[in-house]
């Protein structure tokens, strides 16, 4: 795992999906801690093989971890091709029902983020409550 720099130095090339899985190449940016919040780290970290065979060891690592990936764009379920946006934020704004924060929590992927970049500091209000796998299943069942 190498440190990334803190995406607020950095012009974006393309957006990252805060809700992205496991796999070699993902940036870890947070850690579930044992209330369920997200703690942001202070910059980035590329995951590798040995991580993600030692985070697939205990139970499933979107549900302990929060990593980002390039967005897919149309690739995506999420994607919503008439609004050439991610579709999930939406619902996920909807559904949480969580105000904007006066004062946004650091992230360090805020600045790529597809999320922010679509919402804004509205997305960051549901972000800190949300942990992949979870998140569709309740998107899905209503």
């Amino acid at each position: 795992m190498k440190n990334q720099k803190d995406s607020r130095t950095e012009a974006p090339q393309n957006l990252l999906c805060p809700s992205y899985v496991c796999k070699p190449g993902a940036q870890l940016y947070g850690v579930v801690n044992a209330g369920g919040f997200i703690d942001y780290l202070k910059a980035t970290i590329e995951i590798d093989e040995s991580f993600v065979e030692e985070a697939y060891k205990g139970r499933d690592p979107e549900k302990r971890f929060r990593f980002a990936g390039n967005c897919a764009k149309s690739g995506c379920s999420h994607w919503s091709k008439g609004e050439h946006e991610c579709g999930l934020i939406g619902r996920v704004i909807e559904m949480m029902d969580k105000p904007e924060e006066a004062e946004l929590r650091p992230c360090p992927i805020r600045y790529q983020c597809r999320w922010f970049r679509q919402r804004g500091g509205l997305a960051c209000a549901q972000c800190n409550e949300m942990i992949r796998n979870l998140e569709t299943a309740a998107l899905e069942a209503a």
